[in-house]
């Protein structure tokens, strides 16, 4: 099982620094923001010159998965019929005093952590909760730096094949994956969880995630 190709929904700082380190590990990138392919030309010259811009609709057309790195309060702009039986890896976070869309919002007062909310959203894709718990600063960072900090990062899914794929995705981007048990395990790299920005080997996420083996 092999990433060749990726779709990043989201050209910000998050996006951008993902788009770069996964062009370094030869991974074909594409991806979309808010602004037409035309009008990112530069941005993505200066920020990811290797990754090629698309309309947001076309992110999932031909992609092996699309990762989800726009602010939580623009999910509910999103088509979700754009990214329907895509896998969808959901790399967001929510921000202290960040207005959300209505519908997560009342996932979250019903309990739920964000990446279920947002999966009961996107019911016609497959998700997977990774790559939110790393800033961009270390998600850009060279790939031998990675290696010798032994830096893992979790990856939180329903479905084992889906939490594979991602792993895969992980490794290649020079980390370790740990895989938690649910989608809803995946609280714990929400930020103020335990592992949230932290520099951790594998064994020590598995622990503060209460993961085993």
């Amino acid at each position: 099982m092999s990433i060749k190709r990726i779709g990043i929904l989201g050209a910000g700082r998050a996006g951008t620094a993902l788009a770069r380190a996964a062009a370094a590990a030869g991974i074909e990138v594409r991806i979309a923001g808010s602004r037409p392919p035309r009008m990112m030309k530069y941005h993505l010259a200066q920020y990811a010159s290797r990754a090629t811009g698309v309309l947001a609709e076309e992110i999932a057309e031909d992609v092996d998965l699309v990762v989800l790195m726009v602010p939580q309060e623009e999910l509910g702009d999103i088509d979700v019929s754009s990214l329907a039986g895509i896998l969808l890896v959901d790399a967001t976070n929510r921000w202290e005093d960040e207005p959300l869309p209505d519908w997560l919002e009342a996932s979250l007062d019903a309990g739920l952590s964000s990446s279920e909310g947002i999966a009961a959203r996107f019911k016609s894709s497959r998700v997977v909760k990774a790559l939110n718990h790393i800033s961009h600063w270390d998600m850009d960072a060279d790939r031998a730096t990675k290696q010798s900090a032994q830096r893992a990062l979790g990856v939180a899914a329903d479905n084992a094949q889906d939490a594979q794929m991602v792993s895969e995705l992980t490794k290649a981007l020079g980390f370790s994956p740990v895989q938690l048990p649910s989608l809803a395990a995946g609280r714990v790299l929400e930020p103020q969880g335990p592992v949230f920005n932290q520099v951790l080997d594998a064994e020590s996420l598995r622990r503060l995630s209460g993961t085993q083996g």
